[in-house]
């Protein structure tokens, strides 16, 4: 297995909306179902925005794996962190170090960018050891984090 990883940009459109129809199978078993892919005009400005990281993994022309990163603007400290926002391997391609090597390019491309902090959210326990065997610690003492969602609709100040 020769695998080949590069970063998404103009021109990949339709590896956007393939990504969008198979989300099933780069995720747990019945945790995602396909999507709907972005329209053309909103996956060009996803695939040309200097803040959005997406990196694929590909064995002999095959999508195997795909990893989401978004750059952070702060406004004290280093000014700029990393958040791994999602990471998937192909079912039959998992346990064969694509993820790790994802995992691999985003660090490369970190520390180049002078990015010193990456942060993901782990979900599950098989995450957790996953992120823990790529070199991820748990924040600090007592930090657990709960994700809380809100749905933007007309009922603003409700």
């Amino acid at each position: 297995m020769a695998i080949g990883i590069r970063r998404l940009g103009p021109g990949d459109e339709g590896l956007l909306e393939s990504l969008a129809g198979e989300a099933d199978d780069f995720d747990l078993a019945g945790a995602s179902v396909p999507e709907p892919p972005l329209p053309p005009d909103e996956a060009t400005a996803y695939l040309t925005d200097p803040s959005v990281l997406h990196w694929v993994a590909e064995d002999e022309g095959i999508l195997v794996g795909e990893l989401l990163c978004h750059v952070l603007r702060l406004p004290s400290g280093t000014g700029r962190e990393l958040l791994l926002y999602a990471i998937g391997v192909r079912s039959a391609y998992r346990r064969r170090g694509v993820g790790t090597a994802l995992v691999g390019e985003m660090l490369r491309w970190s520390l180049e960018a002078g990015i010193h902090e990456v942060w993901v959210l782990a979900d599950n326990p098989g995450a957790e050891a996953f992120y823990a065997a790529c070199g991820f610690a748990r924040g600090g003492e007592g930090e657990q984090g709960v994700l809380m969602l809100r749905q933007v609709a007309g009922d603003q100040g409700r």
